[in-house]
């Protein structure tokens, strides 16, 4: 099976055993409700070089930052320059007395910031998790990781989400599983039962 990630082939690669859950967003009058549903389970790899540059990154993170955080400071930066041009510029007079318009500014601004703020702090946090690892610890980790950034992720209108079958999961009990994973109770109960019965734990 070739790597997820980069398509080689190699005997060394780290393999995992998934089980698909797809949840599909309704919005109405009433507000947001979900309906979900169990898929297949899934076999992937990724070799290992590409689990070691993931290692890398999380604990180097100094480009993952920069990656994470691209959107949020293009945010801040157009909120800069609404502001500026609201302010200063002559062409949107009859703008400047307009509080929603004037405020829409300092809100990409702090909207920007915040977010650079919490991805920053969770990709810290990562990187505090992984080199308290071990090397074979670290590798899988970031495997995993690079797994759930490639692995499939919408199907129709549905959003794809996957439970790992290792050793912790086959030990939850359905209502953990629900929380950990986001699942509604019947979909646990059931993703409980499959995991136990069906899932070929993946080392």
């Amino acid at each position: 099976m070739p790597c997820l990630k980069c398509g080689s082939d190699l005997p060394d690669a780290l393999r995992f055993r998934v089980l698909e859950v797809h949840t599909l967003h309704i919005r109405d009058f009433n507000g947001e409700r979900i309906i979900q549903a169990l898929g297949e389970f899934k076999n992937y790899e990724i070799c290992t070089a590409c689990a070691l540059k993931g290692a890398r990154a999380f604990l180097y993170p100094s480009g993952l930052i920069l990656r994470k955080c691209f959107a949020f400071v293009m945010l801040a930066i157009a909120g800069v320059i609404l502001s500026l041009a609201i302010t200063f510029g002559e062409s949107w007079p009859e703008l400047e007395g307009v509080f929603a318009v004037k405020a829409l500014g300092p809100i990409a601004v702090i909207a920007g910031l915040s977010g650079v703020i919490g991805r920053a702090r969770e990709i810290l946090r990562t990187r505090d998790e992984v080199r308290r690892m071990s090397h074979d610890e670290a590798l899988r980790y970031s495997a995993y990781a690079i797994l759930l950034e490639n692995a499939l992720k919408k199907y129709n209108d549905n959003d794809i989400t996957y439970i790992p079958v290792n050793k912790e999961t086959l030990s939850m009990t359905p209502s953990q599983l629900a929380g950990k994973y986001d699942l509604l109770p019947a979909i646990s109960l059931k993703a409980h039962e499959l995991i136990r019965k069906e899932g070929e734990f993946d080392g």
